[in-house]
């Protein structure tokens, strides 16, 4: 038996110890609840809200919804019911796409429990769905499989596997292919499509700003015909750009969605504009600017309350390693710089009424959070927070007839809270219950620190 195979039969024993984290999905009723649909509209409450299996089933005031007599009823007065959440950019460790910081006979090394412990970080904090968009298929592609088979106790997991660049690009590795001129490149592009990505990413620049040397760029004509042969066979697409040039380029050739705002200096309103009219969801990616930026000068960043409870220390370990290249290359005064350009384009998107959809692009569930901090910074009220990290996030994913908001009919992703968040978007730190699926999640039995002491 090869070695992954090893692996894949180590983390799915351990996933079937795991899923009783999740108990049984059973009828439901939450009364007296405020609902906070996601929808970005007003508060309403009180409500009662009935959850059969994995779906919501009934909706109402109280008096005006049948709950059946077989229901479990809690009583939620004074608490606040929302969309599951959902982080749209993470690079989850395990699968090798952090490699610098590996030791040498580790690099290409496949750690499924690893990546199962990390996943689980999002859902201890409410976060229902993910997206990975740009992973080792050996890792990412089986988690999702084992997520979708109920074996593991994770978030849904929507995943692009590698993604498409240009070769000389720093991606290129475990998790990104370098694609060949057109047509041999097609080859590239029925591995990736037989790998049934949720969305498939496309880099179309090389990290070609700021302090780091400028690499070729992926030609927009071969962007383009990348772009058109996947959409032909049903794949929807996710394209990095860093500037607002090179946006208006991915667009013109045909991407869905943005990964990131452009960060590389300001965008003028007609970008601002021209999205919005045009519908393109935009990713918001704060946090991974922000977060490297404040570890050039101290480790603290990763110090937090919500890193300790669910973060083990080999796992930081790994990111803790990456301080030296980051202050190497010059990333910490330059990203201090892009998170204010970030601030403000991300604010002008959504004034002039763009899908932005929550994104963190980092590999720790409490990065998500920030996120959601973040934006408020960037003057964006906690409601309309809210909405980003949930049906926006939905939009994104192309997901919205299923997820995304608390109505009849979609499944039931939810968070319950203790406090408004459309009051302190910290509030939804906390947490009463998960429920994914209609089924509540055990966060005691999650495989994380918190858990462990």
């Amino acid at each position: 038996m090869t070695n992954i195979n090893v692996v894949r039969v180590v983390i799915g024993l351990i996933g079937m110890l795991l899923t009783s984290s999740a108990m049984p999905a059973e009828s439901l009723a939450f009364e007296h609840v405020t609902v906070i649909d996601g929808t970005g509209g007003p508060a309403q409450s009180p409500m009662t809200v009935v959850i059969t299996g994995e779906r919501i089933v009934a909706l109402g005031a109280p008096g005006t919804v049948n709950v059946p007599v077989a229901t479990r009823r809690i009583d939620a007065r004074g608490q606040y019911l929302i969309p599951g959440m959902m982080d749209l950019h993470l690079h989850l460790m395990g699968g090798g796409v952090y490699r610098a910081s590996r030791p040498p006979g580790e690099k290409d090394v496949v750690d499924l429990a690893q990546g199962l412990r990390l996943l689980q970080s999002w859902l201890y904090y409410g976060f229902t769905s993910v997206l990975d968009v740009g992973n080792n298929h050996e890792l990412i592609m089986v988690l999702r499989d084992q997520e979708r088979a109920g074996e593991v106790v994770a978030p849904r997991i929507f995943a692009t596997g590698q993604q498409l660049a240009y070769p000389g690009n720093t991606v290129v590795g475990p998790g990104a292919i370098g694609v060949r001129e057109w047509p041999e490149t097609i080859k590239d592009l029925d591995l990736v499509i037989s790998r049934k990505p949720d969305l498939q990413k496309v880099t179309y620049e090389s990290r070609g700003y700021g302090p780091v040397t400028f690499r070729k760029s992926m030609p927009k004509e071969l962007m383009t015909k990348i772009i058109a042969y996947l959409e032909e066979r049903g794949i929807r697409t996710v394209v990095h750009i860093s500037n607002e040039k090179m946006a208006i380029e991915a667009i013109e050739a045909g991407a869905d969605t943005l990964a990131h705002a452009p960060h590389a200096g300001y965008i003028n309103q007609s970008f601002a504009d021209m999205v919005a009219e045009k519908k393109i969801p935009i990713q918001t990616g704060l946090t991974v600017h922000w977060e490297i930026s404040q570890m050039v000068d101290s480790l603290d960043v990763l110090r937090t309350p919500e890193y300790r409870d669910t973060a083990f220390p080999e796992d930081l370990l790994l990111l803790e390693k990456m301080r030296d290249r980051y202050t190497r290359i010059g990333y910490g005064p330059y990203f201090a710089l892009v998170h204010e350009y970030e601030k403000r384009n991300l604010k002008m998107i959504h004034d002039a009424g763009g899908i932005l959809g929550l994104a963190a692009d980092r590999s720790f569930g409490p990065t998500a959070l920030t996120e959601l901090e973040l934006l408020v910074t960037a003057g964006i009220k906690p409601a309309d927070v809210i909405r980003i990290a949930t049906l926006n996030a939905a939009i994104f994913l192309g997901k919205e007839d299923e997820l995304g908001s608390i109505e009849i009919g979609k499944l039931a992703d939810l968070v319950l809270l203790n406090a408004d968040p459309t009051v302190d978007i910290t509030h939804v730190k906390q947490i009463a219950m998960v429920i994914k699926g209609g089924a509540i999640i055990d966060r005691s039995k999650l495989n994380l620190p918190v858990n462990k002491r």
